[in-house]
């Protein structure tokens, strides 16, 4: 099960690619380049924007994924204990791919596309495809297997993260 959302402005992706591209300097285990894992806490104007919009979409997030239909279904859900706890960018090119892995002992984990060019693999949950477009941010339980197959094309670029609780 997974929660997705269309940012409302896609005029921002440009800067985070080139901010992305700037960083990243860690290749994967199957390929692909990653900046370091920490970006909430380098206090980047583009970046911080994206990862504001991820803490509005988890109270929805947290309804959807803890099957209520209000925050009183949720038990003692505290949306303020909500915290991004980790955040990296990875930039794709043809041939690289992310092996099946999951994010316990997170609570959530969010992948938001920023670049995703004619061809671009899809994100993997569970099985199921999830289409790679650019604004798209994705929401779902860190103990999820997913994974990316072999990128078709240069330049798939998310940023991605962790959310505790």
């Amino acid at each position: 099960m997974y929660c997705t959302f269309e940012y409302p402005s896609k005029n921002i992706n440009n800067k985070l690619y080139n901010i992305i591209d700037s960083w990243s300097k860690i290749e994967t285990r199957k390929g692909g380049q990653m900046t370091p894992m920490n970006l909430q806490d380098y206090k980047i104007d583009d970046i911080d924007k994206i990862l504001a919009y991820v803490i509005n979409c988890i109270p929805n997030t947290a309804i959807k994924l803890g099957k209520g239909n209000s925050y009183r279904d949720n038990m003692n859900f505290n949306l303020s204990e909500f915290k991004i706890a980790e955040c990296w960018g990875i930039l794709y090119d043809k041939g690289q791919s992310v092996s099946k892995h999951n994010h316990f002992p997170y609570c959530l984990s969010f992948v938001y596309f920023i670049k995703t060019p004619k061809g671009s693999s899809p994100l993997i949950i569970e099985g199921k495809r999830i289409k790679a477009e650019e604004g798209k941010l994705v929401m779902f339980h860190a103990n999820q297997t997913h994974w990316c197959n072999n990128s078709n094309v240069n330049g798939r670029c998310c940023l991605v993260g962790n959310i505790r609780y």
